[in-house]
């Protein structure tokens, strides 16, 4: 059977003949007396043990463990994409120097058709004094060379004062806010009964064929067919 220490308790061996832990003889066991002086002994004796406890605990939990060398794994990645390049289509161009403009596809004429454009098909229209007949028309962005062609021939009236002119549309706005005024035209002006029209036109916009009685004090007739033709 295992035996105890009389004085702080602690266990010991059945051969032991003094404790271990307080050094207490076991000769000396004796039922405990109510000496104040021995039970403060022991109180003595149980905190110092538990002190040295407390310590021992706190040195072996702080000791540095030994180092093992752990081998260096490489870190993983997880496979990314393989860059690829697209070549590049387009002009040179250099450093600085801005884009140019591209048409727009709705205004171009892709179809290989030649364009044709009905401008005016009249028989008789008639023209009072100090007036005008205007002809609007626009000209699609195309690589085809187009012309306004066509002709006006008086027919009722004194038709020498019929002026035929084509105007673009800036020089119309100015015409128009002074009618009476020589018209700016890019365009051979025409003056007579009967005109052969033959305009070259340099590119797309939109312009203005005019039939003029400005010049006149009565009314007056004219026949006028015109039309835009192109050619490749």
């Amino acid at each position: 059977m295992r035996k105890y220490c009389n004085f702080c308790g602690q266990p010991m061996a059945p051969d032991d003949k003094e404790c271990k832990q307080c050094g207490w003889d076991l000769s000396k066991n004796a039922p405990p007396t109510t000496d104040p002086g021995d039970n403060k002994a022991r109180l003595g004796v149980v905190a110092g043990l538990v002190v040295a406890y407390g310590v021992m605990s706190f040195l072996i939990q702080g000791s540095p463990a030994e180092a093992r060398e752990e081998p260096v794994r490489a870190p993983q990645y997880t496979d990314a994409p393989a860059l690829t390049t697209e070549p590049v289509n387009g002009p040179e161009m250099a450093i600085g120097t801005l884009p140019q403009a591209v048409p727009s596809t709705a205004a171009s004429i892709a179809s290989s058709a030649l364009i044709s454009i009905k401008v005016a098909d009249t028989k008789g229209a008639s023209i009072q004094p100090r007036d005008a007949l205007q002809y609007k028309f626009e000209l699609p962005e195309t690589d085809q060379k187009c012309r306004l062609v066509g002709s006006t021939k008086g027919i009722g009236g004194f038709g020498r004062n019929i002026e035929v002119f084509l105007l673009t549309d800036d020089d119309y706005v100015f015409w128009h806010a002074n009618p009476a005024a020589i018209a700016a035209s890019q365009w051979e002006t025409f003056r007579g009964s009967e005109t052969t029209l033959d305009y070259a036109l340099p590119g797309p916009g939109t312009y203005h064929f005019v039939v003029s009685n400005q010049m006149s004090p009565t009314p007056q007739t004219v026949a006028v067919k015109a039309q835009v033709t192109c050619v490749r």
